[in-house]
């Protein structure tokens, strides 16, 4: 029983995309865009070109650090251990845990890089 229309979809081609946002980014968002607006003369700035421009100031520094705090506390914990594994060989993830509780652990933390980022 199948249900057959002939109707077609008539947005081919559209470019659009919703996306979801914070209500406090809303708030800057609306906030650029009215001063943006607050002109005498031209068409209506919108959304998607003041995005466009902030888009293109993104640096790879912002990029890294949006990386870095998407990371949980065990993914950090597990970027360790995989730097454990390169520095003195195989580990499984609850030796590591046991290990992190040793003195020798503060020893190997001292000698790893500040950023964790780049493992």
């Amino acid at each position: 029983m199948e249900n057959k229309t002939g109707k077609t979809n008539t947005k081919i081609g559209t470019k659009n995309k919703s996306v979801r946002i914070s209500l406090e980014n809303q708030k800057k968002a609306e906030k650029v865009l009215a001063a943006a607006n607050k002109k005498k003369l031209g068409r209506k700035v919108k959304l998607d070109h003041v995005l466009a421009i902030a888009l293109e100031l993104l640096t790879d520094e912002h990029i890294r650090k949006l990386q870095d705090q998407s990371l949980s506390n065990e993914d950090r914990k597990e970027q360790l251990r995989q730097r454990y594994i390169i520095a003195r060989g195989p580990i499984s993830r609850d030796e590591f845990t046991g290990f992190m509780l040793t003195k020798e652990f503060f020893e190997f933390l001292a000698a790893q890089p500040a950023t964790m980022s780049a493992a």
